[in-house]
């Protein structure tokens, strides 16, 4: 009973991990119940495996396209399970901006350049100090 249930929560992490890299989704959680049979016990008919799946995405995911990746993921993981799955919209997409070599959220870009201003500046200040610092010096001769 122990080990189904085990390999049980391994299956769900396994599929939530899988879930959790399609386009939009923040977060994902996956409860997997596969009954348990007892060897010792006459042969009952044996209740159905099921799944039960909360996907969380952004504001700008496509929900009926995660919708049907989460339904064929769910099914090749385990194999003749129908999952009952929520995609509920749990976060805002940021907007996104170039700053150089940098993508950031466009709210951040105006003080991000003051900061690298200040940095770029603050190192042409330590460059021209070292260079001061180690310029050769002409002694007057006092004959």
């Amino acid at each position: 009973m122990e080990s189904q249930r085990a390999t049980d929560r391994s299956e769900g992490d396994r599929l939530a991990a899988q879930l959790s890299v399609l386009p939009g989704v923040v977060r994902s959680d996956v409860i997997v119940r596969r009954p348990a049979r007892d060897p010792l016990a006459p042969r009952e008919p044996v209740a159905p495996s099921t799944a039960s799946i909360v996907v969380i995405v952004d504001d700008q995911a496509d929900r009926a396209a995660t919708v049907e990746a989460t339904r064929r993921l769910a099914g090749a993981a385990v194999p003749g399970i129908e999952p009952a799955i929520v995609v509920e919209v749990g976060a805002v997409r940021p907007a996104m901006a170039k700053l150089g070599p940098f993508t950031v959220e466009a709210s951040s870009k105006g003080p991000l350049k003051i900061v690298l201003a200040l940095v770029l500046a603050l190192l042409a200040v330590a460059a021209g100090g070292i260079a001061w610092r180690t310029r050769p010096i002409k002694r007057a001769d006092l004959d």
